[in-house]
């Protein structure tokens, strides 16, 4: 990357903006990766969740939770309801980074988030451009603001 390009690396439970020469960056495993692309505006957003739904009304601007994150997202990037029609979301992660020898009475916390997402996502009226989630295996998901492009990258996992 050249000296002009600011690399943002979005952790757990944390939201990252984007504009100009900025390419955003998460590492997923169960959690889930929501990236928000606004490309009329050039805004980019991207939040990395770790559980699906907030068991309180969380104060602030977070991403702990998939229901925190999207609402913060909007208003980070200054995107009005009239405007969501023009987002792109897109989601990666989810996956199921623990072998159970007996499926959990719960669907296991990776596909609760990506459901949660793409609930929540399309009760706002946001399209889903890309879903890259589940499976055994981490990814990362990248968002190139200058480039207006999002791409995911799968790890194999080996034990």
């Amino acid at each position: 990357m050249t000296d002009d390009v600011r690399e943002i690396q979005v952790h757990m439970c944390a939201i990252g903006i984007g504009q100009g020469r900025d390419v955003l960056r998460a590492t997923l495993g169960s959690c889930v990766g929501i990236g928000l692309l606004w490309r009329e505006r050039a805004i980019y957003g991207l939040a990395h969740c770790l559980l699906p739904d907030a068991p309180t009304r969380p104060e602030g601007n977070g991403a702990k939770y998939v229901t925190q994150a999207i609402p913060s997202l909007l208003r980070l990037m200054q995107v009005e309801r009239a405007s969501h029609d023009a987002l792109e979301a897109v989601l990666a992660g989810g996956a199921n980074m623990v072998h159970y020898e007996r499926r959990p009475a719960h669907a296991p916390i990776g596909e609760q988030n990506v459901r949660t997402a793409q609930q929540l996502l399309a009760a706002l009226g946001v399209r889903v451009v890309h879903v890259d989630v589940g499976g055994e295996c981490g990814r990362q998901l990248l968002i190139d603001c200058h480039q207006h492009a999002f791409a995911v990258k799968k790890f194999t996992r080996t034990l």
